[in-house]
């Protein structure tokens, strides 16, 4: 397993990356697919800077639960 503020670093750039890192193969894809929809989604119909400003919202908040994940 990676240290895990290294996972949230990864998870931060690429939400749900870090979550598959640390072994959460199924919860980490489910973020990453679900990230990637809500961006091209907002990139649609909303100016370019609020779509960039939810994905690092959602990055945020992905690398939070990565980091308060317990170290095995």
């Amino acid at each position: 397993m990676v240290n895990r503020i290294i996972a949230a670093v990864i998870s931060f750039a690429l939400p749900g990356i870090g979550h598959m890192i640390q072994g959460q193969y199924r919860y980490g894809f489910i973020i990453f697919i679900l990230t990637l929809l809500t961006f091209y989604v907002v990139d649609i119909f909303a100016p370019v800077f609020i779509a960039e400003l939810v994905w690092i919202i959602i990055g945020l908040l992905a690398a939070y639960s990565t980091y308060q994940m317990p170290e095995t």
